[in-house]
């Protein structure tokens, strides 16, 4: 069952980028546990499963800086509890214009990725780590 900001995202962005519905599609199917917190300009998404018996802090930002980009960022948070420092592993951007570049073993890449914490040695290689966009601060 969708979300009321997963809906959103869906019903504004759907049509220009695919790839966000074969993405909440694989999470659903491979019975993934994750916390989708809504942010400004779109949503972050946790991973809840454990990586080495400890908490996974990798996280997925997906937003959108103009009508025809959508980004995802992949990063993880301070293990300081007060600070707001971000620790970045690259982003993906998905463009209107060629909205069929992304099939469904990139995104299953990008959740592997994820789910196992950000390890070097699983970084897609459409996950560049150059990334030429301002990443929206926390709410």
């Amino acid at each position: 069952m969708e979300t009321r900001v997963e809906q959103e995202i869906s019903a504004a962005y759907q049509d220009q980028f695919p790839v966000l519905h074969l993405f909440f599609q694989q999470v659903a199917d491979l019975q993934i546990t994750i916390e989708k917190l809504p942010m400004a300009q779109g949503m972050e998404i946790r991973f809840l499963n454990q990586v080495n018996e400890m908490p996974n802090r990798a996280r997925l930002r997906i937003f959108f800086p103009s009508q025809t980009k959508c980004l995802f960022f992949f990063y993880k948070k301070s293990v300081i509890p007060f600070s707001r420092d971000r620790y970045s592993y690259g982003g993906v951007v998905i463009d209107a214009r060629s909205s069929g570049r992304f099939e469904e073993q990139d995104v299953r890449e990008w959740i592997d990725y994820l789910r196992n914490g950000l390890p070097p040695k699983l970084r897609p290689a459409t996950v560049k780590k150059s990334f030429p966009y301002t990443v929206p601060e926390d709410d």
